[in-house]
């Protein structure tokens, strides 16, 4: 919803950011070929396969270098950009941060929006990135997501009246506005509407998922009452009853007519997060780690892949996390799935590919710092 590759000594920070509901997708490609000369090719010596962490969390696989082109995004106490296959890192462009900040950061078309905050910080503050320009300032203890269309942002805000929602432009300047009752999350604006998820008060364990007119806040349609959303892509959402704690059923939604179909969840435990392919064939999962036996000993967690068409769930090898902590998803191009395991100083990123789900995901060489509990990194486009 992370240390640099050149080695450089970084001062570390300790910082808090409220825990934000953030959803993404990222339409990208990426086709690798290899020419095999006429007579048969010498045996490769065979890919050493690591493993990293004694206890949990637990990476193991086949260790190189990312491929071409892979580039991550890493949010936390040291933003930056991380080059998967040189292992060179730079700066966010247009971020400012003080010595005891640190930012979580979010894909909009044409930039970043970053949410900055401290130890000490009550109301974050979110900026706007663009790609070319000065920086934005959105406001405190906002909710952003960007606009279907064009290249506008919708910035939810809260007080004790409800929920105030405004479409702000390149600029800052506010061109639409609307309020709402209690408390309205954004999850995604799409074709078919803008799917938020209300709530009576912010201590609700469940939401009441619909879709509504960006411009008015209109609800177009119902799609299901006191749920947890999992993963939301461009055409549906996936989600699971709040109250569940095991061995329910995990829900996609088609966003444009409500039409749904349930999935078994993995038998060892509740996805807390997910994430669509960019063609829609795949939803990734990840499922956290449970404490089990009177919080004596922890299940570890892990990632899956369900294939929508047919049901059938693909478990990836050699990701194992700790107790109430899942691994970051994201894909890059139709089919790798870019997973990122935190430690308390650091990550490993592995790279897995759908279409070939019988070979284990590679471990890259590229160690983002950071820490398990504010980091996270996400493939960029």
């Amino acid at each position: 919803m992370v240390d640099p590759a050149d080695r450089r000594a970084v001062p570390r920070r300790r910082w808090v950011l409220p825990a934000l509901a953030a959803a993404a997708a990222l339409l990208f490609g990426y086709v690798g070929t290899h020419r095999y000369p006429v007579e048969a090719p010498r045996q490769a010596a065979p890919t050493p396969v690591e493993t990293f962490g004694d206890g949990l969390p637990r990476v193991t696989g086949p260790r190189g270098a990312g491929p071409a082109g892979l580039r991550l995004l890493v949010s936390g106490a040291y933003p930056q950009v991380l080059d998967a296959h040189t292992g060179r890192s730079r700066p966010v462009p247009g971020l400012q941060l003080r010595p005891d900040e640190g930012a979580r950061l979010q894909i909009v078309p044409g930039g970043l929006v970053a949410t900055i905050g401290s130890a000490s910080t009550v109301r974050p503050r979110s900026v706007l990135l663009p790609a070319g320009g000065r920086p934005v300032p959105l406001g405190e203890d906002v909710r952003v997501v960007p606009a279907w269309r064009g290249r506008n942002l919708l910035v939810f805000s809260y007080g004790p009246g409800g929920s105030a929602v405004s479409t702000i432009d390149r600029t800052g300047r506010v061109r639409a506005s609307w309020a709402g009752r209690g408390l309205v999350t954004p999850l995604r604006d799409t074709a078919a509407g803008l799917l938020v998820a209300r709530s009576a008060t912010a201590g609700s364990s469940g939401a009441d998922l619909a879709m509504v007119d960006p411009a008015t806040g209109a609800v177009r349609r119902k799609l299901a009452t006191d749920r947890f959303a999992v993963a939301v892509g461009p055409v549906a959402v996936a989600h699971v009853p709040a109250s569940c704690s095991r061995s329910c059923r995990l829900t996609v939604t088609r966003l444009a007519d409500g039409r749904s179909r349930d999935y078994p969840t993995p038998d060892a435990g509740i996805p807390s997060r997910g994430e669509f392919s960019p063609d829609g064939r795949w939803l990734a999962l990840g499922v956290p780690g449970q404490y089990v036996n009177g919080r004596l000993t922890i299940r570890p967690g892990f990632a899956a892949v369900l294939e929508l068409a047919d049901g059938e769930l693909l478990r990836v090898g050699g990701v194992e996390t700790p107790a109430e902590r899942s691994a970051d998803l994201s894909w890059w191009g139709p089919d790798q799935l870019v997973l990122g395991v935190w430690w308390d100083d650091g990550a490993r990123v592995a790279l897995w590919s759908a279409r070939r789900p019988a070979e284990p995901a590679r471990v890259l060489e590229a160690k983002p710092p950071g820490s398990y509990q504010y980091s996270t990194v996400t493939a960029l486009p």
